[in-house]
């Protein structure tokens, strides 16, 4: 009986739960329609005699004042080769128009509506100076209307704009870009541009850079981001903003500088190989190929203009001039190795110049044969043959007759004294055989002491390559640091203005 009643409770309570459930719905839905009607008879009456051809002035000769603002999300790149800026802003523009103005008190206190820009006028505010023929801005979002009649609109553009380089110190450059907005038809008279507000009535006179939403550039800093508003003789005026950008330039330092550096010291270091390695012209031709090669990726990157000239392609060429002297000094100093006296006459000027004057001022000191004869023997005692030097002991070593006897007899009876005619003096008649042999000893003397002429000049020849060598090392070294030094130094001076308009 008990589960019975209780049964019955339920049945009654879900009817009862279900109506009160409706009725709440039918307040919430009589609510809405409320408002979404109030709002149909503010769009209805707002637009009711309303033209969006019509420029939104009293009287002809009445301005419409246009605030022209810039919201910067990201500066997306900046591409040297095209000169071409692209950046993800959002364009700001409030202007005021009289007939879309109403009292929020006969409209549920109604002070804003939301109301597509194909509906309203708007003024022709366009990217002048665009670089891709896109002219308008990336979605049309819906206009903010207030009860005053003021008209607020924020529309996301992403722009591609020129923006003039100058490549004179790539890659420690700084660029001033640009971007001017303008109305199309409509001049000053008509039309009055004015800086964007702030929420406390100040005029905004620069880029407003979002810190919550803005994504920084890894290539690009922004020093300096103001706008300025200009009138140009024809009565048309724009409001123009700047972006002050100056280049990180760690990723061109590792990957073009540093090696550009590495391969200038490898060209000096020709210069200090040995010119009887044979390598001297295999290592300065790579040095200038890999140059090439550097050049070509310059290429690449900077713009095609001749303005003017990067400093960093000033560099490489100045490096790869150097390596191209390496190379032509190379041959010269590989032909003075190579000389000999059979081939060349050593002037007296260059053995003065080359061989006694210029090698103790290039820190060079050429070993004397004599000294070092003299040291050896000193450094390596030599033994004595009863108190007599080594070269001695044939003096006093007694000959063995064995090898004398058999040409003794033969000898003594062909050799014999004769005296002159009508003089005092005798010469000696010597045998054919012994004439031969000394004329034999005479021409190997003869040869050897031309043996060792040759050598002395040979050795001449190559010292005077090696002062050559070390005059150019010492040359090289001296002219790629104060080049090095004087570029790069001329563009650690090339920072942006503290003020953007001087």
């Amino acid at each position: 009986m008990t589960v019975m009643i209780g049964l019955m409770k339920m049945r009654i309570n879900i009817p009862m739960r279900m109506n009160a459930f409706m009725i709440i719905y039918s307040c919430l839905c009589l609510t809405f329609t409320g408002a979404s009607e109030t709002e149909r008879r503010l769009h209805q009456k707002l637009f009711e005699n309303y033209n969006m051809k019509v420029r939104p002035a009293r009287y002809w000769e009445e301005k419409v004042m246009v605030r022209v603002g810039m919201t910067l999300s990201q500066l997306v790149s900046l591409n040297e080769k095209n000169e071409e800026m692209t950046t993800n802003v959002f364009m700001n523009l409030a202007w005021s128009d009289y007939r879309l103005s109403w009292e929020p008190e006969e409209y549920d206190n109604i002070k804003v509506l939301r109301i597509p820009p194909i509906k309203v006028w708007r003024p022709d505010i366009y990217l002048i100076n665009n670089n891709d023929g896109q002219f308008d801005v990336a979605l049309y979002v819906n206009v903010l209307v207030y009860s005053d009649g003021t008209v607020n609109w924020l529309p996301p553009a992403i722009y591609r704009s020129t923006c003039s380089i100058e490549v004179s110190y790539f890659p420690f450059d700084w660029q001033n870009c640009s971007m001017i907005f303008r109305s199309y038809t409509y001049d000053a008279s008509e039309v009055d541009l004015q800086y964007f507000l702030d929420d406390d009535g100040h005029e905004i006179r620069e880029i407003v850079i979002d810190e919550n939403a803005f994504t920084e550039n890894g290539e690009w800093a922004i020093c300096h981001k103001p706008s300025r508003k200009n009138i140009k003789e024809d009565l048309y005026e724009d409001i123009t903003f700047y972006l002050i950008i100056q280049r990180k330039p760690l990723f061109y330092i590792i990957n073009i500088i540093v090696p550009c550096i590495l391969t200038s010291v490898l060209a000096i270091f020709v210069f200090y190989l040995p010119p009887g390695a044979g390598e001297k012209m295999t290592l300065s031709i790579s040095v200038l190929i890999a140059l090439t090669v550097f050049m070509l990726l310059l290429a690449d990157k900077v713009p095609e203009t001749s303005l003017g000239i990067p400093i960093i392609v000033n560099y490489v060429m100045f490096t790869m001039i150097l390596v191209t002297f390496s190379v032509i000094l190379s041959v010269v100093v590989l032909n003075l190795h190579h000389r000999t006296p059979s081939t060349h006459i050593m002037p007296n000027w260059v053995r003065l110049v080359f061989i006694q004057f210029l090698p103790k001022y290039i820190g060079m000191t050429r070993p004397d044969p004599d000294e070092l004869l003299l040291k050896e023997s000193g450094d390596t005692p030599m033994r004595s043959f009863n108190g007599r030097q080594p070269g001695g002991e044939y003096f006093f070593r007694k000959i063995n007759p064995d090898i004398v006897t058999p040409w003794r007899d033969r000898c003594e009876s062909m050799v014999h004294l004769q005296r002159l005619p009508n003089t005092d003096n005798l010469c000696l008649i010597l045998p054919p055989n012994v004439k031969s042999a000394i004329a034999a000893i005479t021409y190997m003397a003869e040869q050897l002491k031309k043996q060792d002429t040759d050598d002395t000049m040979t050795g001449d020849w190559q010292f005077i390559a090696l002062v050559v060598d070390r005059l150019f090392l010492w040359l090289f070294v001296i002219i790629t640091t104060l080049g090095t030094l004087a570029m790069f130094l001329d563009a650690s001076f090339n920072y942006t203005p503290d003020n953007p308009f001087p």
